[in-house]
């Protein structure tokens, strides 16, 4: 854009001269033009405007303006198609005419020339853009409105941009002949006018590519959030990096890439690789984040406030819930929660480039002092949903604790399809986890989240038996051998959060308690409850969660909070009158004079959120919450 600018802003210098019939060079930055004095045409009213007969809509449209420009001076002045011949004419663009054909030879993309020819005016540009400009030009500096005639250039004016290379060529293709293959977020016209910008050429964008080379590749699915990458290689010239780093990578093929070369005429090899850095983020590690727990969770009176991502999957949810958040209560998240799957950004069912996307946005966040907290509603491997959401159901066809607990055994075992269904999640998963920390991001990793109760198809309950507890607490420890040992995953904090439960007896039939799927220290970092309130204390009712606490003896947060029963409204306008987020700012301050600590409360999104409770800005003012800016302050603290 500030190329542009300086463009617009040298034509403009030179009009202000031109006018006047006086020689001037242009000083506007990466301009060359030879200035010329001009000579007035009085019977201009004898002209007709005459464009190509296939032109483009661009120049089309830009030779209608003009005729509606000159028709207000010169009644009567008519616009053709070049398929009719007349003696007296302004050629507008790519016409049939010779002389118009003369006047573009050797135009690139941001130049344009004003002629006369004979009895001809040409004004012709290498784009549909710099013809306007051209056009413009005429309007604004050579049309004498009071004369009625026109100040055409004595001699020919030629509009030239000096462009970054005079010839940039690849696998024995000038760099005019090459294709443009866009895999980015990146908008196609962004990145033509880059590339025009820097090398004259307006290229075409396909759609496909081929086996025969000749593309210019933009790639965006990088899952380092600040490398990049120019790499010319079989016949194409590849420019990648992250959602966030590959604008800057386009930048530098269009600048310092080009500089490197020291010469303006240049032949790629597959040596000229230049890698660069948009510069890494600093954040917070993993003890860091562990000491903030610990010292938070100390502190009863304060909390870490923040909410669940919705489940949409596009590219954008990171940062529009966050700005989402931030508009209803004036504050940032301290803490957002992300749902690998069917709740959230369903890692199955995205693609690279959206990956590139979350990633880019959770630095970001994460590098302004925001916690993120990660879970995953996986698919039922058995398919048996019920018509329901895909995490829902029970596990397997066949009701009976036996056949559940095959199945469950199966889930564990090696080349059996369950096993070999589920892994495929649990491996992509990994390979999310493993990118985020590659970008030095720790989080905190809640897998199997309400199991004790009935709610999905990995729980406790299957319809009306309850299994044995080994049977989940076998699948946290698989999961986590196969993230520490075998994928590397030191980056995770681990959260073994069930549904709050007053069962504490562990009575088979209802949930078990919050004790009961435990996986043990060694496993565990930290543990919490998801609790949906009918307007009532339930997590106090025979003092639940802190058994809880005194059993783990880990810190503890509120994993996901929201409204339910009683006091969640039919209608979201009603919400805030039933229960808001005021409501839930006095359970907390109630129930920390009580003795209660918690890291977090995690609001759940969509109904459950705290643009639909209200009173959001009102939550987040008080002094026990926690924002963005506190939590950054407290690590800032660290330091």
């Amino acid at each position: 854009m500030k190329r542009v600018i300086y463009l617009m802003l040298g034509i403009i210098l030179l009009l202000s001269l031109a006018s006047c019939g006086e020689t001037e060079t242009n000083k506007g930055e990466g301009t060359k033009v030879q200035g010329v004095g001009v000579l007035p045409v009085s019977d201009i009213a004898e002209y007709k405007i005459v464009r190509g007969e296939n032109c483009s809509d661009g120049e089309k449209l830009a030779a209608v303006d003009f005729h509606k420009t000159l028709m207000g001076i010169f009644d009567g002045m008519k616009i053709t198609a070049d398929d009719v011949s007349t003696e007296k004419e302004i050629l507008i663009g790519h016409t049939k005419r010779k002389e118009s054909k003369a006047a573009l030879e050797g135009l690139k993309y941001h130049d344009f020339v004003i002629k006369r020819d004979g009895d001809k005016i040409v004004i012709a540009g290498g784009s549909d853009e710099s013809l306007a400009m051209a056009l413009d030009l005429v309007k604004a500096k050579l049309l004498d409105r009071e004369g009625a005639r026109l100040l055409i250039p004595a001699e020919e004016y030629r509009y030239i941009v000096e462009y970054k290379m005079d010839k940039l060529s690849y696998g024995g293709k000038d760099i005019g002949e090459f294709k443009i293959f866009n895999h980015s977020y990146m908008k196609n016209e962004d990145i033509v006018s880059a590339l025009s910008l820097a090398y004259g050429y307006r290229l075409e964008v396909a759609e496909k590519m081929t086996d025969d080379g000749g593309y210019i590749v933009l790639d965006g699915s990088g899952l380092i959030a600040d490398e990049y990458k120019i790499e010319p290689k079989d016949g194409n010239i590849y420019i990648s990096g992250s959602a966030h780093s590959l604008p800057v990578a386009l930048e530098a093929f269009c600048s310092s890439y080009t500089k490197s070369f020291g010469t303006r005429s240049y032949s790629l090899t597959e040596k000229d690789v230049y890698e660069g850095s948009t510069g890494k983020k600093e954040i917070y590690t993993k003890d860091q984040l562990l000491t903030l727990i610990a010292d938070v969770y100390a502190d009863k009176d304060h909390v870490i406030v923040g909410q669940q991502l919705s489940g949409k999957t596009k590219h954008y949810v990171v940062e529009e819930d966050i700005t989402k958040y931030e508009k209803a209560t004036g504050e940032k998240p301290g803490i957002i929660g992300i749902d690998l799957a069917c709740y959230g950004i369903d890692l199955m069912e995205t693609t690279a480039l959206d990956w590139s996307a979350y990633i880019c946005d959770i630095v970001d966040y994460c590098a302004d002092g925001g916690i993120i907290t990660v879970s995953a509603h996986w698919a039922n491997p058995s398919g048996n949903t019920n018509g329901q959401p895909r995490v829902r159901g029970n596990f397997g066809y066949t009701n009976s604790p036996e056949a559940y607990e095959q199945a469950f055994t199966d889930l564990l075992t090696e080349g059996t399809e369950y096993n070999e269904i589920w892994m495929e999640e649990i491996e992509t998963e990994a390979r999310f986890l493993a990118a985020l920390r590659d970008n030095g991001v720790p989080l905190i990793w809640r897998p199997l989240h309400e199991a004790n109760g009935n709610f999905f198809w990995y729980c406790i309950r299957q319809q009306n038996h309850t299994l044995d507890a080994s049977y989940v607490v076998n699948i946290w420890k698989y999961i986590h051998d196969y993230f520490t040992n075998d994928k590397g995953l030191d980056n995770l904090i681990w959260c073994y959060a069930p549904n709050y439960s007053a069962n504490i007896e562990n009575k088979p039939g209802a949930h078990m308690s919050n004790t009961y799927l435990y996986p043990g220290d060694e496993y565990c970092d930290m543990v919490g409850v998801d609790w949906y309130s009918g307007g009532k204390m339930e997590i106090t009712t025979n003092d639940n969660y802190l058994k809880l606490i005194r059993h783990a003896k880990k810190p503890g947060a509120i994993t996901e909070f929201g409204p339910g029963g009683d006091v969640l409204a039919e209608k979201r306008e009603d919400q805030p009158k039933l229960f808001s987020c005021m409501d839930l700012y006095g359970n907390l301050y109630a129930l920390s004079k009580e003795g209660y600590s918690f890291v977090y409360v995690l609001t759940w999104t969509g109904d459950s959120g705290v643009e639909v409770m209200g009173r959001g800005d009102e939550y987040l003012a008080k002094e026990m919450t926690l924002s963005q800016s506190d939590v950054k302050a407290l690590f800032g603290a660290m330091k």
